[in-house]
């Protein structure tokens, strides 16, 4: 916990780091959300559905409006599409500027600093990317893939309520299976960035067998924070439920918390990466493992006896706290 709570005092500390993340966020949501504005208003022709829809969703409605103005809509769909995939991809592109502001305590956020620490670490990040969602794939959508198996052969025995109970308990190894190996892949980027791994591969492999030596303090804190998430996505569904939109005030009042939610969102990530960087500096890392070298039974007098080379142990902790020399350490 002591890991949690401070990772969470310097996450609070990094407003400057939030508000960057956010503001790219923003912008992305507005490239997409202001074209639908014009086109939606544009293709409703003073029609009331839209505005019926407001209290809750109608299907009638929606279904007639995408036949009338599908066309139109079709296009920006797509674009929401990319948009999403952009996310993602930039996502991956600051974690390596994240894992360097918690690696340089005391020291003010640059954001020269910031970009390049995050172009530096992209290579690797989106090499890692691709190893878990392989992972995520085979590893965990197997569930979803026996799940539906075990649903099909028993659809004869079984009612439709006990169907569904069957394929609930396999969604529910799916997402403890897939959220394990999200988590293994915030300790991999942590690991690529403090011990400078460049195989994705090893780097998954190495932090794996960390998480599952020190199950409660990687993946349990890891849960601690995805209900930390859950909580705040309640509050908004609440607030919602207690908001009905009807008029420009409240429209406005449930934007303004979404977009309180997304910063948090942002936050949460940061804080996230921070403490999977704090609990892995207090982990017990592997010793090394010496490497003898083959020498002469019976030499020679032209040659010497080669001794097994065993390379000096070295302190763990003192190589984490050395930065890494390809990127600036402070911007003033």
């Amino acid at each position: 916990m002591n890991a949690l709570t401070t990772a969470l005092r310097q996450t609070l500390a990094s407003r400057r780091l939030i508000w960057l993340i956010y503001g790219i966020t923003l912008a992305l949501g507005l490239l997409a959300a202001l074209p639908m504005y014009n086109t939606l208003k544009a293709e409703d022709q003073n029609s009331l559905g839209p505005l019926n829809m407001l209290g809750g969703f109608d299907y009638t409605v929606f279904s007639d409006f995408m036949h009338r103005s599908g066309r139109a809509i079709s296009p920006l769909m797509s674009v929401g599409r990319w948009l999403g995939v952009l996310y993602v991809f930039l996502s991956i592109f600051f974690t390596g500027g994240i894992l360097l502001h918690f690696n340089q305590l005391g020291i003010r956020f640059s954001a020269g600093t910031f970009w390049q620490a995050c172009s530096h670490y992209l290579q690797r990040y989106l090499g890692l990317f691709g190893v878990t969602f392989l992972f995520i794939c085979v590893g965990a959508g197997i569930w979803l893939v026996t799940g539906t198996l075990v649903g099909i052969m028993l659809s004869d025995t079984l009612t439709e309520q006990g169907i569904f109970y069957v394929g609930l308990v396999f969604f529910l190894f799916f997402v403890l299976t897939a959220t394990l190996i999200l988590c293994i892949g915030d300790y991999a980027k942590v690991l690529m960035f403090r011990e400078d791994v460049r195989n994705g591969f090893r780097a998954f492999g190495r932090a794996g067998r960390l998480v599952f030596r020190n199950l409660g303090q990687t993946y349990g804190l890891y849960w601690l924070l995805i209900l930390v998430g859950t909580g705040f996505f309640a509050l908004y569904f609440l607030f919602d439920s207690l908001i009905t939109m009807r008029n420009w005030p409240t429209i406005l009042i449930m934007l303004v918390i979404q977009q309180v939610l997304i910063f948090t969102r942002v936050g949460l990530k940061v804080w996230a990466l921070g403490t999977a960087a704090h609990v892995y500096e207090t982990l017990p890392k592997p010793a090394p493992q010496p490497r003898p070298v083959a020498f002469s039974a019976s030499p020679t007098t032209d040659e010497p006896v080669s001794e097994p080379a065993i390379p000096a142990p070295t302190d763990t902790h003192e190589k984490l706290d050395e930065p890494d020399s390809s990127v600036p350490t402070s911007d003033r």
